[in-house]
């Protein structure tokens, strides 16, 4: 019985950094990421000149480039490498393995040993190896999980309850099935059940499930033989399953899947084995699953679109991620958050915009308030989003009208506080005309942008006609 032990705190830098062999990793591109001393002592460079550079410049016939582009592991290949004191004879073994975007890296792990101190180092390769792959995997874990507890930000009741919530769940190792309309965030709520559980070390690999075509998406889940189709790559290919063992598989969107499929991921979910497409061979995966639609699940399976076992396999744990008009005092704070994130922490919301956006139903939650803010950042004056600068929809929901004039008195009083009194004008007076002036340039700029069409003009400022021609009047506004 195996016996549950405190988390270990592993230095994965230093580890490296502490072997004797020579290791480095680089990306797709060839750019070395990592070198450990042992390998920069030997190549006669500082780790800071070699890490950002590319392996080719430091080993020209480096065969990183082949290794990437087919993707197989070349293990035991002796080579010549030229460092600062000689050209020696060295074992490399060269494994690639696969990022958080998909594409592939490689580690390369030399041996410096003379031919007479081969035949001791050949006994320890094969626990070299095994250290090496426990690295790739956790070098694999940094690079694919984005998202942690505190990227959810809020501070609202609703959301100290989710969090709580999801919390708890994530400790369980139980599937988990994530619930919500589109926007909510579930890819990110998924993300944070990884890095809160026990697999936080491990791969966390993420699927659309409805932007795989029906026709390949049992070979990107399950993987494929050499040969098992036409067009099928001559190595065959590692599904999505055995990518994520040890670590957490989330299908997003799994509504989506088709009906095929489905019966065969309910198989793995109870034995934990599968066959890739094309083969006999029993292969496993120990992953933990996490699902997320948007969809009536229940009521697809009433109609035959999706199986009742499969549901009832993945939803021990359901988690309904709050949509953004249930906690809308957090709006202000993601806000905030979302202008951090796009760079623009110098840009200031007027307090009737931000009422506005208080206001508002949301929809598209937080992923139309981001696509909002990118517009009216691109509308905005002088770094400050007021409620002209937001969509007609959301100034309708409070009162188009209110919000407009409100926007006027907010220009106005700038302008006031701004611009200095005339000798003899009373502040009043001057408010007055700061008001009026701000009005006709709402009422230029509505008319303008509707082509100086009254009628859409009207109803776009909420007024009506008769008091648009009236204002118009007022202000000698007139199509030039």
């Amino acid at each position: 019985m195996s016996k549950k032990l405190p988390p270990f705190d592993l230095d994965l830098e230093f580890v490296l950094n502490s072997l004797t062999t020579g290791i480095f990793i680089c990306d797709s591109d060839l750019y070395v990421r990592f070198m450990n001393q042992a390998y920069a002592d030997y190549l006669g460079f500082t780790r800071d000149q070699i890490v950002g550079r590319r392996i080719t410049d430091f080993i020209p016939d480096s065969r990183a480039p082949q290794v990437i582009e087919h993707g197989k592991p070349e293990l035991g290949n002796i080579c010549r490498v030229k460092g600062k004191d000689c050209e020696r004879c060295i074992v490399v073994n060269r494994i690639p393995f696969k990022t958080g975007d998909g594409s592939t890296g490689m580690i390369s792990q030399a041996l410096f040993n003379s031919h007479e101190e081969l035949g001791e180092t050949h006994k320890r390769l094969e626990d070299l190896d095994k250290k090496i792959s426990v690295y790739a995997k956790k070098i694999k874990s940094a690079l694919s999980s984005r998202y942690s507890l505190q990227s959810i930000i809020g501070e609202s009741e609703t959301i100290r309850r989710y969090k709580n919530m999801l919390s708890r769940f994530a400790r369980t190792g139980s599937p988990v099935l994530i619930l919500g309309p589109t926007g909510v965030g579930k890819e990110l709520t998924a993300g944070a059940l990884h890095c809160e559980s026990d697999r936080r070390e491990g791969p966390f690999v993420c699927i659309n499930c409805a932007a795989i075509p029906k026709e390949l998406f049992e070979s990107e889940l399950f993987g494929y033989s050499p040969g098992a189709f036409s067009g099928a790559h001559k190595d065959g290919k590692v599904g999505q399953l055995e990518l994520a063992d040890n670590g957490t598989l989330f299908l997003d969107e799994i509504g989506d899947t088709p009906l095929a499929v489905q019966s065969k991921l309910l198989r793995v979910l109870e034995n934990g084995s599968f066959c890739r497409v094309g083969s006999t061979k029993q292969r496993s995966a120990n992953f933990r699953l996490v699902a997320a639609t948007n969809r009536d699940l229940k009521g697809m399976m009433s109609e035959g679109h999706f199986r009742e076992d499969l549901y009832y396999r993945i939803s021990p744990l359901i988690l309904n991620v709050p949509p953004l008009n249930q906690r809308r005092e957090d709006i202000p704070l993601l806000t905030r958050h979302l202008l951090e994130r796009m760079n623009r922490t110098e840009v200031r919301i007027t307090e009737t915009a931000m009422q506005a956006l208080m206001a508002y139903s949301w929809p598209g939650n937080v992923r139309e308030l981001r696509n909002i803010l990118i517009r009216a950042l691109s509308l905005c004056n002088h770094d400050t989003i007021g409620a002209a600068d937001l969509p007609l929809d959301i100034r309708n929901e409070r009162s188009a009208a209110q919000l407009e004039w409100g926007l006027n008195a907010e220009a106005a009083a700038t302008r006031q506080v701004e611009s200095p009194r005339e000798p003899g004008g009373s502040q009043q007076s001057d408010l007055a005309r700061n008001i009026a002036e701000s009005e006709a340039h709402l009422i230029t700029r509505a008319l303008e942008e509707q082509r100086w069409n009254v009628t859409k003009a009207a109803k776009y400022l909420c007024i009506s006609r008769a008091t648009l021609y009236e204002k118009m009047k007022k202000h000698g506004i007139a199509k030039k």
